[in-house]
Formats: structure tokens, sequence, C-alpha cells
């Protein structure tokens, strides 16, 4: 069996048992818009009839140096989240510290 073939066979494989685990936790019917990915219907929080897109992505080699290897991709964007969250809150205590400083000054 060929590496591609063997790539198509364990992409299908997961995106079956995603196909089936949707339609039964969500009782929807569930798209197939290309190899590999999967759309539901679903509405939102007002009430818009809304779409959600899955994509099953088997990369051809996990390895670090290609970035491809799912540990290290965890890892990279974890510390994005955390970064991401302390200039949040370092802008917050800005605004804070200005609202407080404008309050004084408008006293």
């Amino acid at each position: 069996m060929t590496q591609k073939n063997i790539t198509d066979q364990l992409r299908a494989q997961f995106t079956n048992d995603l196909a089936k685990f949707l339609g039964e936790k969500y009782d929807c019917d569930v798209c197939w818009t290309a190899a590999g990915t999967l759309m539901i219907p679903t509405i939102d929080a007002n009430g818009d009839d809304r779409w959600v897109k899955f994509s099953v992505i088997i990369p051809k080699e996990a390895s670090e140096n290609e970035g491809t290897d799912g540990y290290s991709l965890a890892h990279e964007y974890q510390l994005k989240r955390e970064a991401a969250a302390e200039r949040r809150a370092k802008a917050a205590e800005k605004a804070a510290k200005a609202k407080e400083k404008s309050e004084k000054t408008s006293k």
C-alpha cells in the first residue's frame, strides 16, 4: 500500500468516525463537502442559521522541524494564548488607570 493510500484510509476512518459522532451527538445532518471535510447546521445565539465546518487533515509526517508535530503545535498555541491574555490584562489595567486619572481630573 502506498503512503498516499494509507493517508487517505486514515483520513476516511477519522472522517467517518467524526461524522457518526456529530450526527448522533447533535441529531443533525452531516454534510460531506470535500474529502475529509464535514459541515453541520446549527443556530447561533440570535436564532440565525449557521454552519460549523470540520476538516480532517493528516500531515504527511509528524515532524517538529516541519511544524506538524501535534504536541509541539499545542505547546506553541498555549504560549501564544498566554501571551495574548497577558497583553489583554495589561491593556485593561492601563485603561483602568486612564479612566481613574480622568475621573480625578474632572472633579
